[in-house]
């Protein structure tokens, strides 16, 4: 179910120097893409002296068109439970990162497990977040106009990418472009339509959640409404928001890598997220 792209520190002295074993980062990725996704993040939390884990989510290390039709039916309960039990087998409780859906992901996982804290950026809408915005129905709509789109994979479209993405380069966005594969139809069907799940998958136990949250909005992000990160925050207890102004989806990326690590610098400085680890709810 899950492929782990390690972090090589082995040739690395002045980050194995500073190494504390029991401070573990999982990073989990958004939609349609995988643990290579984060290749270029994954460095800054090691060379900050973090264990750091990039899972691929389930069936998502496989080709494009060989897991499309392993993906296309997965619930966000599979992949809650699937980064449960991997968070479970770490020897420490770990940092939650998580980007759009991984966001999502993050605070669903939190609720059931002991770790330090979150980082959700851009984060896919819980269930009872609004996220009907003109923007986000231009990104998303089209696929719930086939027939039972529950059981049909989201297919990476570059036209969507690089219109949801306008601050980042092509050659950058070609380079994540030939790394994606499909995504989950029923994932999506139970953030967008999450009154008509029974399993409410996509409901998030804020109450659950005790440890520190950072939510992290972009101004000009066209796939997640910045208003969706927002309420997001006001939703956690312990949580801070802060919004990049001028940052598209991709706030790991690009020119806007460096000041979504800052922001992240000064927030684990302020709350000491591996201080006092959260048990579980």
């Amino acid at each position: 179910m899950y492929t782990e792209r390690p972090i090589d520190i082995s040739n690395d002295s002045d980050t194995l120097g500073s190494v504390v074993e029991s401070q573990h980062v999982v990073l989990i990725h958004g939609t349609g893409c995988t643990g290579q996704s984060w290749s270029h993040v994954a460095p800054e939390f090691q060379r900050r002296g973090y264990i750091v884990h990039t899972p691929s989510l389930r069936h998502h290390d496989l080709p494009l068109k060989e897991g499309s039709s392993k993906i296309a039916g997965l619930s966000l309960l599979d992949y809650t439970d699937d980064l449960v039990k991997y968070v479970d087998s770490l020897n420490s409780p770990p940092l939650l990162v998580g980007h759009s859906l991984g966001g999502l992901l993050a605070q669903l996982v939190a609720a059931r497990t002991n770790h330090a804290g979150v980082i959700a950026a851009a984060p896919a809408p819980a269930a009872g977040i609004f996220a009907t915005y003109p923007a986000m129905i231009r990104m998303w709509g089209p696929h719930f106009i086939h027939p039972r789109p529950w059981a049909r994979p989201l297919n990476p479209k570059w036209s969507h990418m690089r219109w949801g993405a306008q601050h980042q380069t092509e050659d950058h966005l070609r380079e994540l472009f030939d790394m994606m594969v499909c995504e989950s139809g029923r994932a999506y069907c139970e953030m967008s339509l999450f009154f008509l799940d029974r399993h409410r998958a996509a409901k998030v136990d804020f109450d659950a959640i005790t440890s520190p949250v950072l939510v992290i909005g972009a101004g000009h992000d066209r796939g997640v409404n910045p208003r969706i990160a927002r309420t997001t925050a006001r939703r956690h207890r312990n949580a801070t928001y802060i919004e990049i102004p001028n940052a598209d989806h991709l706030v790991f990326d690009g020119e806007f890598l460096p000041t979504t690590m800052n922001h992240i610098d000064d927030w684990i400085t302020t709350h000491d997220p591996f201080g006092c680890p959260t048990p579980t709810a």
